[in-house]
Formats: C-alpha cells, sequence, structure tokens
C-alpha cells in the first residue's frame, strides 16, 4: 500500500506540475528579456543538457513527485527553444 505522503503528492502532480511549468516559463522569459541571445541559448542548452541526466535518475526513484518537477522544466525548456528556433541536442 502507498504511503500517505505518496498519495497525496500523486493527487496534487499535475497541479504543482502546471503551476510550476507556468513560474518556470516566467523565469526563462526574464533570462531572455535580461540577457544577450548567446547567453540565453547557453541557459536553454544547460538546463536542458543537466535536467535530461536527472530524469534519468528520477525515473529510478519511488516517487512520482520528482520525476513531475524534473519533467516541467524540461517541458518549459523545450517549449521555449522550440518558440526561438534553439536546438538542443
Amino acid at each position: 500500500m502507498p504511503k500517505i505522503h505518496e498519495m497525496i503528492s500523486s493527487a496534487f502532480l499535475p497541479i504543482i506540475k502546471g503551476v510550476g511549468k507556468l513560474e518556470m516559463q516566467h523565469v526563462i522569459l526574464c533570462i531572455k528579456e535580461h540577457n544577450p541571445p548567446e547567453i540565453y541559448k547557453n541557459v536553454l542548452q544547460g538546463l536542458h543538457s543537466n535536467f535530461s541526466l536527472l530524469k534519468e535518475a528520477a525515473i529510478k526513484t519511488s516517487s512520482n513527485l520528482d520525476d513531475g518537477i524534473v519533467d516541467l522544466v524540461l517541458e518549459a525548456v523545450k517549449e521555449n527553444a522550440e518558440r526561438n528556433g534553439i536546438i538542443l541536442s
């Protein structure tokens, strides 16, 4: 039987992920607005690389919460990269 905190976090994960992704989008937009294009590009590529490694580790844990947090960052990064023609890999 799953632990109560896992059940609660799983129930709220879609909400956390939605709000977190919006906040991450805002942070990325601020980076874009206040830095040269090359820095913006490097930040997106670095986040993608680092969070892709974190995703591999998060998948191996027993919790789904860490998967959701890593996914929301990766989704926000990928969407911004696509919107701005930045290649991540």
